[in-house]
């Protein structure tokens, strides 16, 4: 039988507890070795760097995670991350919260204008020269899949490219929810923002609140979900004649950019071309490609 003394010290609110409110635990808050913890693990498996000044908030949109594993602490869930069985599910959850994948159709002009006027001509006279009626072009980091149909219908109305070539547009993105939804193909609001009435009228259905991608741009398209810092599987795919892989490196470290476009030059066809973001640059990271400038827009060759 408890002692008399230990029942009230058993009956004593905690200290962190509210009285008003006992039943309301703290919420956890990220402290500096446990943020330190997470961020080498992040950087060593996804090339990822996470910003010390947003380090609050990104944590702070992770609380909902650890509820739902039923964790205590960020220690707790770094453990989880890096040694649960629980934790390569929890990566996918985790890379799309920690990223931020909004996307939309037409995005970025003054380079796809590059594609439409000099890139699919360009391409056509060097493979009907080679004998070849085959494109590849990937969009790695393609988040929900706008880039991929976007390019999809630039190839399709450039009148370059008759029934009797085989092109395809493959999008490839570690984020599987991400890449769900781009297999869904159906979008609404901001994703149309920038899409010209036309386009939308001849590629898309309605879809309840939405529109749906239509045959005509699946047929040329597919999705994987792929770890690009995994890069010896990028060996298995097709050459591609066109990589775009814009607004990612904004999360990596200059090693880990020179790591990856290493690995695009590998899987890049001879005097291939890579786009990334505007605000983008390889000049400090490799001399393996070669600047070309447009209005508006620099793309990169692989150098032979």
């Amino acid at each position: 039988m408890r002692s008399r003394k230990e029942l009230l010290w058993r009956s004593r609110p905690l200290p962190w507890r509210n009285t008003a409110s006992m039943h309301l635990a703290p919420k956890p808050v990220i402290q500096p070795e446990e943020f330190r913890l997470i961020r080498e693990f992040v950087i060593e498996e996804f090339g990822i760097v996470l910003d010390e000044a947003r380090a609050q908030y990104i944590f702070s949109r992770l609380l909902t995670h650890l509820a739902d594993l039923g964790l205590e602490s960020f220690h707790d869930y770094y453990t989880c991350l890096r040694f649960s069985p629980r934790g390569s599910t929890e990566h996918h959850r985790f890379i799309s919260t920690i990223t931020n994948n909004e996307t939309y159709f037409f995005r970025e002009d003054a380079q796809l204008q590059v594609v439409a006027e000099h890139v699919i001509p360009h391409l056509k006279v060097k493979k009907q020269h080679g004998g070849q009626k085959k494109i590849r072009i990937y969009s790695i980091g393609c988040s929900s899949g706008e880039e991929v149909y976007t390019l999809a219908m630039i190839l399709l109305e450039s009148g370059h490219l008759l029934w009797d070539w085989d092109i395809l547009v493959t999008g490839l993105d570690i984020d599987r929810e991400m890449i769900a939804r781009a297999k869904a193909g159906v979008y609404s609001g901001r994703a149309f923002q920038t899409t010209p009435q036309h386009y939308l009228e001849k590629y898309f259905t309605k879809a309840g609140d939405g529109f749906q991608v239509k045959e005509s741009l699946r047929n040329i398209t597919r999705f994987e979900e792929r770890n690009m810092l995994q890069l010896d599987p990028l060996c298995t795919l097709d050459q591609a004649d066109v990589i775009f892989c814009r607004n990612v490196f904004i999360y990596f470290n200059d090693a880990t950019v020179r790591k990856i476009v290493d690995s695009f030059a590998s899987l890049l066809q001879p005097e291939g071309f890579l786009f990334l973001g505007h605000s983008e640059s390889l000049s400090r990271i490799t001399s393996r490609y070669e600047p070309i400038r447009h209005p508006g827009a620099i793309v990169y060759r692989k150098r032979d």
